[in-house]
């Protein structure tokens, strides 16, 4: 017979510790008709956070919205997307790795290969999250193509910083009357003009801002207060130097609102795709520290290796 040691790590090993459900097992979002467990959204988590440059971006959040939003693609749009083949789902893999376009076959897959090897996901989920984005970006062009050519822009500045206090300072500085450009850059919150002030650009922009204030609701020549950036340790300050009504939108624009009237649209399917979530203190703590873990690992790892033969930058389910 096994003894109580032997018995507690069989238990262990399979997430349970006398009924009560340890962090890997435990359940935590539920899109529709597909649930994941702390251990699917760490893995998620871990694929977000390791091959993108947001890395203040706190990782529970990005992994469950990521979800949120593949899963209702892939649940929802498929219907509205038209078939998608194999071959568009190799094609966009080969888009979001970086792969070079003279790359053999032979020596795509080898490197296909590597790259999963590497990662905290598996082929088909990995797969399954490349095809909501290729779901995500034919709504995006169908969209943009009606959203005629010229609408309301604005013209926006800002800075960001994790320290509040100086944002409070600067913000007093720019209230009082200074330029909002001259004096981020002159207190080194901008390393140039062009890092404050963002041009013209579709409303978008104000969705930075999340519930805490919109631009696009702003009068021209406003300032806002200092914004805590959701999931972050940054904070905002901007300022709605114009805004046009009519004005001209540029090729990018159009795909950046349809980019936008893909949110919209994901947002009015919550009444089709239900999202239920249950995540403790101690499952986000557990899946945290695991990608902090995984994030250590792989530095030490890049350290001591050769570079792949490709940059790897991907950010599946289509672009926010």
């Amino acid at each position: 017979m096994l003894g109580v040691l032997g018995a507690v790590g069989i238990i262990v090993a399979a997430g349970v510790v006398w009924g009560v459900v340890l962090p890997p097992r435990a359940h935590v979002i539920t899109v529709g008709s597909t649930s994941f467990n702390a251990q699917a959204v760490e893995q998620v988590a871990e694929f977000l956070v390791l091959g993108s440059s947001q890395s203040n971006e706190d990782p529970v959040i990005a992994s469950v919205d990521q979800i949120k939003r593949s899963e209702t693609l892939l649940q929802a749009g498929a219907s509205e997307a038209g078939d998608i083949s194999a071959d568009d789902i190799a094609k966009a893999i080969r888009v979001l790795l970086g792969a070079p376009d003279n790359m053999s076959a032979a020596d795509y897959a080898k490197a296909y290969d590597s790259f999963l090897k590497g990662s905290s996901l598996d082929k088909p989920t990995f797969e399954r999250m490349v095809r909501a984005q290729v779901i995500g970006d034919r709504l995006a062009k169908n969209f943009a193509a009606g959203v005629g050519d010229a609408g309301l822009q604005l013209h926006v500045q800002g800075v960001t910083s994790r320290d509040q206090n100086k944002l409070k300072q600067f913000r007093d500085t720019v209230m009082g009357g200074a330029d909002f450009v001259a004096t981020a850059v002159s207190t080194g919150l901008a390393t140039s003009a062009a890092a404050a002030d963002f041009g013209w650009d579709v409303p978008p922009t104000s969705g930075v801002l999340k519930d805490k204030v919109h631009i696009v609701d702003l009068k021209a020549g406003t300032t806002t207060d200092v914004i805590p950036r959701e999931g972050t340790f940054q904070y905002d300050v901007f300022r709605l130097a114009e805004r046009d009504e009519h004005r001209t939108y540029t090729d990018d624009q159009k795909k950046t609102l349809g980019q936008v009237k893909v949110d919209e649209w994901i947002a009015q399917q919550a009444d089709k795709v239900k999202v239920s979530e249950d995540i403790s203190d101690g499952e986000r703590t557990w899946i945290t520290r695991q990608v902090a873990k995984s994030a250590q690992r792989i530095a030490q790892q890049r350290a001591s290796s050769t570079p792949p033969p490709f940059s790897v930058t991907v950010v599946p389910g289509g672009a926010k």
